[in-house]
């Protein structure tokens, strides 16, 4: 599964294979540094492939904070294509991003956190075990009307394309084009929490969009994300793939329309030569 998971967290131990069909190690780790970045990718591989010949156990690494307040699940689900969940964590509930796969250990580190007030979707792709871990903790459930079907079990479902209010310090703005329903989140007015409409390329070092994994329709994303760089955000956490580096938001919203003049360029490029 070409998950992007791996290689964004140990890019200089694994890359692409030789036909570019799946993600393998090029090297052994060989210092404890990688040997934990080693570790790390074990415990999101949503296939389980990652392990060692001796089968070496380890106190798992996961949730991990990767912003102030915000942890990374692990245990990513091959239902979301090996898409990251995340857990916001704040004094007036907990909101979980996506969900992971449900693992006993995931659930005793999220009660250990302070459970689960909220689970917000970014789109239909990425459910993962949501229904039974909104069970476990009695949480409500929120995804956009247009990808309600996949979720028959959400408790809210937004509409439109106006920005709103999910839990405290945290919103909701719909990006529909990979998805009819896709929805981005905004936590404090800097991390962004991206789904699958916007990603960071650390070999580039940008923002990116990839016409070859929208469903619904390539116009829409890109006016969604053009509409986007008219809200401030600073860090972008995508489901798939590497977590930016924290910039200005300035910059961010710059780099961002400039993707978009891009992305309409190469398009109208491929419509001329055709």
């Amino acid at each position: 599964m070409r998950c992007g998971a791996s290689e964004a967290i140990a890019p200089d131990l694994i890359g692409l294979s030789a036909d570019r069909d799946q993600y393998v190690f090029h090297r052994q780790p060989d210092n404890p540094e990688e040997v934990r970045l080693a570790q790390l990718v074990a415990e999101v591989c949503p296939t389980r492939s990652v392990g060692t010949a001796s089968r070496m156990q380890w106190a798992s690494h996961h949730p991990v904070e990767v912003a102030p307040s915000v942890w990374r699940c692990g245990s990513n689900a091959p239902s979301t294509a090996g898409g990251h969940g995340y857990v916001i964590q704040h004094e007036s509930g907990n909101v979980m991003v996506d969900a992971p796969r449900y693992t006993g250990h995931l659930r005793d580190a999220i009660e250990g956190l302070g459970g689960l007030a909220f689970i917000a979707l970014t789109h239909r792709d990425d459910i993962g075990d949501a229904e039974r871990y909104a069970r476990v903790f009695g949480a409500e459930v929120g995804i956009h009307e247009a990808d309600a079907d996949a979720a028959p079990f959400a408790t809210e479902r937004w509409r439109g394309l106006d920005a709103m209010q999910v839990g405290a310090d945290t919103v909701a703005i719909p990006t529909p084009g990979h998805t009819a329903g896709h929805v981005v989140f905004l936590h404090r007015g800097a991390i962004l929490f991206s789904g699958d409409t916007l990603a960071w390329n650390p070999h580039t070092g940008d923002l990116t969009t990839d016409r070859h994994f929208c469903w619904f329709s390539w116009p829409e994303q890109l006016a969604s994300l053009e509409r986007l760089a008219g809200h401030r955000f600073t860090t972008l956490l995508p489901s798939h793939g590497a977590i930016s580096p924290t910039l200005p938001a300035e910059e961010m919203s710059e780099r961002l329309l400039a993707l978009v003049a891009r992305r309409r360029a190469r398009e109208a490029s491929t419509i001329t030569d055709a």
